[in-house]
């Protein structure tokens, strides 16, 4: 398994417990609950914190003079960009539902859904998705890279 590989896997993991601790501190029975600000604000930064510290990790725990070649040859870049490709995807297809879904519950405001929908009018609500379609996308940026590297 190549260090690219190897760092893709542990972005990915990370990530997904990033998320996860987020998700808990943001929801209760997967509803986002409105939190006050001074909780919203420290579990941002805890999250922000937390993937920095995740992010530096792959450094120390495969560093670059070992020899085993960490420099970048033309397929890891093209691994790469083909995961940064769908990263953008990601991002602008949840954007893309956000907006539907807030034009949509102003234009058919008289209408009650038969599902519960987030309220995007909550300020919590609309920071955990934003959020969460950030890690969404380096989910599925750091899922390309391994499918890529395992065919």
């Amino acid at each position: 398994m190549s260090t690219h590989e190897k760092a893709a896997w542990w972005a990915l993991a990370s990530a997904l417990l990033i998320w996860s601790y987020l998700t808990m501190r943001m929801t209760d029975g997967w509803q986002v609950v409105e939190l006050p600000p001074r909780i919203a604000i420290s579990t941002y930064i805890t999250v922000v914190i937390l993937s920095i510290v995740a992010a530096s990790a792959p450094a120390i725990l495969w560093p670059a003079s070992n020899g085993d070649g960490a420099e970048m040859d033309e397929r890891d870049r093209a691994i790469d960009a083909a995961g940064d490709r769908w990263e953008g995807y990601v991002v602008i297809a949840v954007v893309n539902v956000l907006v539907i879904h807030a034009l949509a519950s102003s234009a058919y405001a008289d209408r009650v859904p038969s599902v519960a929908l987030p309220d995007l009018k909550s300020s919590s609500t609309l920071v955990f998705l934003l959020i969460s379609a950030l890690f969404a996308a380096h989910v599925a940026k750091q899922a390309v890279i391994i499918w890529h590297y395992r065919r």
